[in-house]
């Protein structure tokens, strides 16, 4: 890249900006802007930021000001939105955004409410033939005796907030489910398989270019996200997640999450994230660096289709997880520094510091 961009990531204080941050890193010519709804978040202290503001989030007005006034003192030429909220916002207020900055392809407001909410999800998965889970969105106890009169077990119960598998619950007989409805529940029947992922950026609902990976090392429980994946290539999954973001017309990134159904012999849609997402750092490593094919688009660049490496790879957690169990696993220093977070860690330690210090003070 033979011109400085400056880039402007909006919600520098979400779970996914530093992994952003670090892929934009490996591009020469991008200097980038955090702004942040917290004092002191990891991507304050990664080098790779070149001014970080906190910002206490104002009224949704006070804050287009405040973006707006960003890109004109800081004359930003792109605006990535890197989790939900942020890309919510900027979809509402695109047009609103000051015209001397592109914003990052985004979906169309409807759409985006129906990826991320679970239930819509579920129905625009029925209604349009694509394969998914049985779903079941309980309100009441009268719903809820109706959908237990038929479903099978074992069920998730799943928040329709939460992230990262955080708050799923295996249920594994009718004796196990809540008694009472205290709260609207999103239950799924549970499927024997594997997880698999796709990762995709799209234009009016062409995938431009995407990865599949298959997790190889669970996290910390069995709903949260892989430490480990495999890069591979599948058909089968590829094809579910063309013909969904074709009838979902999406433009932006987007991350599938998939099942394998070893009784049915197919693979089944579980839902979607509308963001970046924990691996795109992987995905960089692999081949395709999602943040600056991204900026390109945005830039109105022609997106040639990618091919990505079949490689395995490891999150730093997964790491240190490996070296517990095997620890002569230290020693493999060439795969450490190729198909893990170690090299970026190394380059960029003080973030990593920073969340460990934070993981510290919330043990006592």
């Amino acid at each position: 890249m033979s011109l400085k961009l400056n880039v402007l990531l909006p919600d520098g204080d979400s779970t996914w900006a530093l992994s952003v941050l670090q892929c934009l890193s490996q591009t020469e010519g991008y200097k980038v802007f955090v702004l942040s709804n917290k004092k002191r978040t990891s991507t304050k202290y990664s080098k790779f930021t070149s001014y970080y503001k906190f910002y206490q989030r104002p009224s949704e007005a006070a804050w287009l000001d405040c973006i707006n006034y960003e890109i004109e003192a800081n004359s930003i030429d792109v605006v990535m939105p890197v989790a939900e909220t942020e890309i919510s916002f900027l979809i509402k207020n695109k047009h609103k955004v000051s015209q001397r900055a592109k914003v990052i392809l985004l979906p169309e407001l409807k759409n985006f409410e129906t990826v991320i909410n679970k239930n819509k999800l579920s129905d625009f998965a029925k209604s349009h033939g694509i394969p998914h889970p049985k779903s079941f969105h309980i309100t009441t106890e009268v719903e809820k005796e109706a959908v237990l009169s038929v479903v099978n077990f074992p069920l998730l119960i799943k928040p329709l907030s939460e992230k990262g598998g955080d708050g799923i619950e295996k249920i594994i007989s009718k004796e196990q489910f809540p008694k009472h409805i205290a709260q609207p529940l999103f239950i799924q029947e549970y499927i024997e398989g594997y997880d698999i992922d796709c990762s995709v950026l799209c234009q009016n609902g062409k995938v431009l270019t995407h990865t599949i990976q298959k997790g190889n090392l669970k996290g910390d429980s069995i709903f949260a996200p892989q430490l480990g994946l495999d890069f591979l290539d599948c058909d089968e999954v590829l094809k579910i997640a063309i013909d969904t973001m074709s009838k979902l017309n999406w433009s932006g990134v987007a991350h599938l999450d998939l099942r394998y159904d070893e009784i049915a012999k197919e693979y089944k849609l579980i839902e979607i994230n509308a963001r970046f997402w924990g691996s795109v750092e992987a995905s960089r490593v692999a081949g395709i660096n999602f943040p600056d094919i991204s900026i390109q688009l945005a830039l109105g660049e022609i997106i040639e289709h990618q091919a990505y490496n079949h490689i395995s790879y490891m999150r730093l957690k997964g790491v240190l997880k490996e070296i517990k169990s095997h620890p002569s696993f230290i020693f493999k220093r060439k795969y450490l520094m190729n198909n893990t977070e170690t090299k970026t860690v190394l380059s960029d330690p003080l973030p990593t510091m920073y969340k460990f210090r934070e993981w510290l003070g919330r043990q006592f």
